[in-house]
Order: structure tokens, then C-alpha cells, then sequence
């Protein structure tokens, strides 16, 4: 096993949520949380899927808010169809007061698909609606990067201006380096920052601080607009209120004047210097229930989702779960207080769940939920006993009857957790083109280690316009399995591939590649070995020519021949526009160009191609 894999085991409207509606108005906590909603999110961050992660924070970090907290919550990429328009309200329809019950139940409607992600517009949107006027604490979390803003940096600026009340904070989950470059300009614009999460414990503890921090921030803010008279407010007369002494009326107590003493009044405090609001007091748990993989195991101490459901009387007599939990939290342990009566409990950890009742009557339960469950460790090779495949994504499906197989988790980290209820699964390991499945077979409270060696080199391409040619062409790519015919019109290539460098993962074996670059094709035979790098160098032998007609005429259409061919026969290669220009292989060729507006006195040159180099013909008067 790899030292890697061996280490590790070791809509627009507002939704609002109103957290205890009653408290202080000076206190209220205002918080705009936007989810990403795309494919993206289905993907595994350690051992859970993104979007499981946000929903337990999210969960976990609101139902911590004191009195006074209003938190509206909005998705984007959930809705394909709409494209860069699929900014949603996850609580279409209900109140500002709906419950954190209510919430959690919305979260787990979310359903990742594979749409844009709007996600700076959603951020636009949700603040607008929610009313930037007043200070808010927006949310991003995000697992990609904003595919459909033009300058996401730019946009929050231009939001910053339009709600300079506005505090945005991006959490990226996985997202890469262009990402999180964005995403930490568009946060610090609006006063904010930008957190890679590497593990689902970064992100509930970041957002919970980042929620409490506004709450600070926000009691201090209203604290001091108490302490400021109301615009337009007449100024209070120059008059000292003189302390009534002890056993006296104060309501009859004079005021002195500016010329009389008074006693000094103690200096108030700055507003800024006030401490921030203290956390509202937690009631004792009567509940503590802890999480194993397998009897007799340790307790786990992180990662677990809790939701408990009160059992309920049907009309019918029928006793039955409550449509939404009663309680919901993250962590090692759940730690609640419940009133007496009949529940039951929902946990995940990862990909495994398990569910248990419980009952209360009047005394402490403490109860340890097993889940039956044990571990994947899957890693990844080019060859067997050979160095990983990078970029390597696995799929997980658990194996039914009659042969039927449900897709339950993805991951494209190296190595990859699943954690996952006892019993049959499939993985699959894909790797460019290069695909393995093998069956796992999963026991409760152990660890089921793979090594799946795909048998797949790499093809590293590079195009040169000349043999000395420091700089790769950006040239088309189309590469086909071995004996196919790239001319021929049927069949599809295996792949398609631009730029000036491309690579690509492959099953070891021979292939056709075709290039393309202007006017020039080239196709050959490549063949990659497992586990190596097999470069190929591709030299076209490649000049550039440029066009420039004549100053003020019309655009016209140029078109290049074989150096003293006939001009009845197809020209090579056609091009139009004002400066016309074509790519082709070293030699010589005949250039005919007609005006649009003189289509019957065309314009002859010979044009000299010279690899590696730019020529300009000029056909002016």
C-alpha cells in the first residue's frame, strides 16, 4: 500500500428563518446564508459529501444563535434550466418566522444537479431582498467557482457601494485556485474574508464563529445608534439630573443648572469598548446519545449528524414520527433536553446511518447508537505497486438484488473514505479514460482497504510550429482507438483535447491521434505504457501569413493554392475579413484576394511560408 493511503489510516424572495422570536431588537442577528447547489457539492470532502457537510453546519451553527436572529437562506445551481438565472428561495412560501425544524427540512430538499453556478449574483440577490440598508452578515459556501459573473472581484465592489452595510465571508469547500482567488477579492471588497475548508470540523467551526462575530458586531452597532439622538431629535437642555439622596422622591428632585455644581456623573464607557452579549444560557440535556461503528468500539467523537423526531398519535391510533425533528445537531455526542415522551433518532456519519427510539420519563437517557458500519480506504495506482493516478475520482455504489447497483457516494480526494453500513458495494475508479470496478465487501466496525491499479499511463502532447520552437502551439486534439480512421466521418473520438500542452490519462495501448492547426492536419500512432509518461512531441513544420489589402476598400476574401496549380481546383484554404491570415506548412503558395465590392478584378501574390516565423504580404495600391 502507498505511503499515502497507509498515513491516512493511521425563485427571488426572501425564505427567513427566525431563531426565538422574542428578544431585544438592539440584539437582532441579521445573516444571509447562500449554498451552492451544484454537481460539485455531491463530491466527498474527507469522508462526507459536500452538501452534507454545509447542511450539518448550517444545522449546527444556527440552532446556536441567541434571541433575535433572523437568517434567510438561499441556494444557486439547483435548477439547471435556468442557467445563470438559478438563484432559489429554499423556503419559498413561508414566513420569517418559520422554524429551525422547518429549515433543516428545506436543506435536506436540496437535491445537487449538474447546473451554472451563479453564485455572486445569488449573493446580489438574496442581500437585496433582505434589505442591505441595515448591516448584514452574509454567508457563501461554496464547492466551485462562479462560472457566469464576468468579475465576481468587480461585482462585489459595486454591491459593497449599494449595501456598505454588507459583510460578505466565503467558505470554499474544495474549490480551486482561480476560485479561491476570486472569491478572496470579492470578500475582502465587502469587508470580509475568504476560508479554504479542508474538513467538515473547519466548517462548523468557522461558520459558528463567523455567526457569532455578526451577533457581536450587530448589538454593538445598535448599541450604539440607541445611545445617538434620532436625526432631527431636539438637543436635551444643558441641565445635570442631581442624584436624589437616600429616603427622598426623586421625581421631585430639582435639576441644576449649567452655573450649579453637580455631582460628577461617572464616565459612560464607549460604546466600542462594550463587551459583546454573553451566549444565552443552555437548559441541562436530559438526552446525551453517542455514536459507535460497531459494538464495543470507541465513541465516536466528530462528524455525526443527529435528528430526533417525536413519535406522535395518528387520528387512526397509530403511533408515527413528526414530518420534522424536533431536534437536529452535529457532532460526537447529541446533547438535548426533551420533554417526556417517545422519540426517534436518525444519525449519518458519512455515508452510514442508523436509527434508534427512545423514550423519556422524567429521568437522564444516556444511550450509545451503534451503526453498524466500518470503512473504505480506497487509493488509486497507474500500475500495480506503482505511483498514484493523479486526479483519480471514485464512485461508490451499493450492490442490490438481481444485480441492480445504486450510486451512494463520490470522492475525488486521494486517498478516498467512505464510511459506509456493513454489506456489498462496487467502486469504481476512473482516471481520463482509464475505468475499474471491484466489488468490497464491507464488515461493521473494520476498515476494507483498495488498491485498484488501473493499468493507465499518460500521454503528454506537445506542438511546435519548428523543430526549435521554444513555444507550444495551441492546436486541436482528437485521439481515436487503434485502427480507427480519423477521416472517416463515422464513429466518434474516444476524446477531444486543445491548448498548447495537453494531458491525458489512458488505459495502456495504442491510439491514432489527430492534430489540427489551421490548414494543417497531422495523424499518427501513439502508443502509452502503464504507469509512465509518454511524451509526444508533434512538429508541423508550421508559418503564419498575414494579409493586409488595400487602405479603404471593402473586406474581401482571400484564398490560397498550391503554388502554380490551377486555379479551376479548390483552393487549400479560404479566409475573409479586412487583415486575412492563414497557418500553414512551410513552402510556397499562390494567394488570390477579391474585393466585395470588385469581385471580377481580384489581386495575385505569392506567398512564401517559413516555419516557425510570421510574413506579411501587402496587396495595397
Amino acid at each position: 500500500m502507498r505511503t499515502g493511503l497507509a498515513g491516512l489510516l493511521g425563485g427571488f424572495c426572501v425564505g427567513g428563518l427566525m431563531l426565538s422570536a422574542t428578544g431585544a431588537a438592539a440584539a437582532e442577528t441579521r445573516a444571509v446564508i447562500v449554498l451552492d447547489a451544484t454537481a460539485q457539492m455531491n463530491a466527498h470532502l474527507g469522508a462526507k459529501t459536500k452538501i452534507d457537510i454545509a447542511r450539518a453546519s448550517i444545522t449546527g451553527a444556527l440552532a446556536r444563535l441567541g434571541p433575535g436572529a433572523s437568517v434567510s437562506l438561499w441556494t444557486f445551481g439547483g435548477n439547471p434550466q435556468k442557467k445563470c438565472e438559478d438563484r432559489a428561495d429554499s423556503l419559498s412560501g413561508q414566513s420569517r418566522e418559520a422554524t429551525l425544524p422547518a429549515l433543516t427540512k428545506a436543506l435536506a430538499k436540496i437535491q445537487p444537479k449538474a447546473g451554472r453556478a451563479p453564485a455572486f449574483s445569488a449573493v446580489e440577490e438574496a442581500v437585496k431582498a433582505f434589505g442591505g440598508d441595515k448591516p448584514v452578515s452574509a454567508v457563501l459556501i461554496a464547492g466551485t467557482g462562479d462560472d457566469c459573473a464576468a468579475d465576481v472581484c468587480a461585482a462585489a465592489r459595486a454591491l459593497h457601494d449599494a449595501a456598505p452595510q454588507t459583510k460578505l465571508t466565503v467558505f470554499g469547500l474544495g474549490a480551486n485556485e482561480k476560485a479561491a482567488a476570486a472569491y478572496t477579492c470579492a470578500a475582502k471588497a465587502m469587508g470580509g474574508g475568504f476560508t479554504a475548508i479542508k474538513a467538515p470540523a473547519d466548517l462548523d467551526k468557522a461558520l459558528r464563529q463567523t455567526l457569532a462575530d455578526a451577533q457581536a458586531e450587530m448589538a454593538k452597532a445598535a448599541t450604539a445608534s440607541e445611545a445617538a439622538p434620532p436625526a432631527g431629535a431636539p438637543a436635551k437642555p444643558a441641565t445635570t439630573a442631581i442624584p436624589s439622596p437616600p429616603g427622598t422622591d426623586a421625581g421631585k428632585t430639582a435639576a441644576a443648572t449649567p452655573d450649579e455644581a453637580a455631582p460628577a456623573a461617572p464616565p459612560a464607557s464607549p460604546a466600542d469598548n462594550k463587551p459583546a452579549p454573553p451566549a444565552p444560557a443552555q437548559p441541562e440535556p436530559n438526552v446525551v446519545l453517542s455514536a459507535t461503528l460497531a459494538p464495543g468500539l470507541p465513541m465516536l467523537d466528530a462528524g455525526v449528524t443527529w435528528e430526533i423526531f417525536k413519535i406522535v398519535p395518528t387520528p387512526t391510533g397509530q403511533m408515527r414520527e413528526a414530518d420534522a425533528p424536533l431536534w437536529v445537531g452535529g457532532g460526537g455526542q447529541a446533547k438535548a433536553k426533551l420533554p417526556d415522551g417517545r422519540y426517534k433518532v436518525q444519525l449519518t456519519y458519512g455515508l452510514a446511518t442508523a436509527s434508534a427510539e427512545v423514550a423519556v420519563e422524567g429521568s437522564r437517557v444516556e444511550r450509545t447508537v451503534p451503526l453498524d458500519a466500518g470503512t473504505i480506504a480506497v487509493e488509486a495506482l497507474k500500475s500495480p505497486g506503482g505511483d498514484p493516478a493523479v486526479g483519480a475520482f471514485f464512485t461508490l455504489y451499493r450492490q442490490g438484488a438481481n444485480g441492480t447497483r445504486e450510486e451512494i457516494g463520490r470522492s475525488s480526494i486521494a486517498p478516498a473514505i467512505f464510511q459506509v453500513n456493513s454489506g456489498s458495494y462496487i467502486l469504481a475508479a476512473t482516471a481520463g479514460l482509464a475505468r475499474l470496478e471491484t466489488p468490497v465487501r464491507v464488515e461493521s466496525g473494520k476498515v476494507s482497504v483498495v488498491s485498484m491499479a488501473l493499468n493507465v499511463g499518460t500521454l503528454a502532447i506537445r506542438t511546435l510550429a519548428a523543430p526549435t520552437a521554444q513555444t507550444a502551439l495551441p492546436a486541436w486534439h482528437r485521439l481515436f482507438a487503434e485502427g480507427a480512421n480519423p477521416a472517416a466521418k463515422a464513429g466518434a473520438p474516444l476524446v477531444r483535447l486543445s491548448g498548447a500542452s495537453p494531458r491525458i490519462d489512458l488505459p495502456a495501448g495504442t491510439y491514432r491521434l489527430e492534430t489540427v492547426y489551421g490548414a494543417i492536419r497531422d495523424v499518427r500512432t501513439v502508443s502509452v505504457a502503464a504507469g509512465r509518461t509518454t511524451p509526444e512531441n508533434i512538429t508541423l513544420d508550421a508559418g503564419e501569413a498575414k494579409i493586409t489589402l488595400p487602405s479603404g476598400k471593402q473586406d474581401g476574401v482571400c484564398a490560397v493554392y498550391e503554388a502554380g496549380g490551377e486555379r479551376a481546383a479548390s483552393p487549400l484554404v479560404r479566409a475573409a475579413g479586412g487583415e486575412p491570415h492563414f497557418i500553414l506548412k512551410a513552402g510556397r503558395y499562390d494567394l488570390e484576394c477579391r474585393a466585395k465590392n470588385k469581385p471580377d478584378a481580384p489581386r495575385r501574390a505569392e506567398i512564401v511560408i517559413v516555419a516557425g516565423e510570421v510574413k506579411t504580404t501587402n496587396l495595397g495600391e
